[in-house]
């Protein structure tokens, strides 16, 4: 057996890729579990999350359909810890987008995924523990309903994420 060595000073970066067809729905999930948010002119999203002083975690939000295919995929996709596909649970036509992502993210990445329907002013109450598990639609992709007005209810679906990677260790 041998061992890694890493140095202290080293900053350990993960990346998870937040797409779907609304850039509020991106930016607000981005905002809420990052400390450090950056909006480009290109409709683009960027968000920091600290972990610990040499961790941290990196969001990028991609809005705009044109830009899936002009992403830097090459760049981002060997790192990509896996991604979260925002959209609004009511609109119809977002979920027929969240269907073309899913099918060219087949295409450029194998990693673990979370398809998260925001509910946002929803007329009827949900109980608070649909959120917090969501469901396996295969091995590596999950599906989830999220009220973008709750901070905390971010948090639960990127745990949802985080568990899926973390239960495939090898």
């Amino acid at each position: 057996m041998s061992f890694l060595s890493i140095h202290k000073d080293t900053h350990r970066i993960g990346e998870i890729v937040v797409a779907g067809p609304s850039l509020p729905l991106q930016k607000r999930f981005i905002t809420h579990l990052c400390n450090e948010v950056v909006i480009t002119g290109n409709s683009t999203v960027f968000g920091r999350s600290k972990i610990t002083d040499e961790l941290q975690i990196f969001f990028y939000g991609i809005g705009e359909k044109e830009n899936y295919m002009d992403f830097a995929w090459d760049l981002v996709a060997p790192k990509m810890l896996g991604y979260v596909l925002v959209y609004n649970w009511f609109e119809g036509n977002s979920f027929a987008s969240v269907q073309n992502l899913l099918n060219m993210l087949a295409g450029h990445t194998d990693c673990h995924g979370i398809v998260v329907g925001d509910v946002a002013g929803m007329p009827i109450h949900i109980e608070p523990s649909v959120y917090e598990s969501g469901f396996s639609l295969s091995s590596k992709l999950y599906f989830a309903l999220w009220d973008s007005t709750d901070k905390a209810n971010a948090k639960s679906v990127l745990k949802i994420l985080i568990d899926s990677l973390i239960n495939h260790l090898e």
